[in-house]
């Protein structure tokens, strides 16, 4: 009998607003790394490679722009908040709605900080724990 995709699949963690605090806000590698990795096993058979190289690489290049541009670039940050709905909305399947349930509420987090100062340094822990969660999507088995 065929089983249902969707309940093999392990239910997405979603780290609560204080975990959200300790990632980004204060750079917590131990939290990032613990919840990234929880993260990218979950999402490894619900969302591709291609699916977050596509946002991944947005933030990446909002990230490198950022010294020499940081205004724009905070305001890019800021929009990606839309985007993440956008690209959650447009593919199949509550990977990518899971994704930006964890996502969304970490660029709040970024956005409160007291000058672009800190919020560059807040939106460069936000790349650290996504890029750790698109590198265990791929160790779990992600295509």
């Amino acid at each position: 009998m065929p089983q249902d995709s969707h309940r093999d699949q392990p239910s997405v963690p979603i780290p609560d607003k204080g975990t959200i605090e300790r990632i980004i806000a204060q750079g917590d590698p131990e939290a990032l790394v613990k919840w990234a990795e929880g993260i990218g096993q979950a999402i490894a058979h619900q969302v591709t490679s291609s699916q977050l190289r596509n946002v991944f690489g947005t933030a990446r290049q909002i990230q490198l722009r950022w010294p020499n541009d940081p205004q724009a670039a905070y305001r890019d940050a800021v929009l990606l908040r839309p985007k993440l709905g956008y690209f959650a909305r447009r593919e199949r399947g509550r990977g990518m709605e899971d994704l930006r349930r964890i996502l969304v509420p970490a660029l709040e987090v970024m956005s409160q900080g007291k000058d672009l100062d800190e919020r560059q340094k807040r939106f460069n822990h936000f790349v650290d724990f996504f890029e750790a969660i698109v590198a265990y999507h791929k160790a779990h088995g992600g295509n």
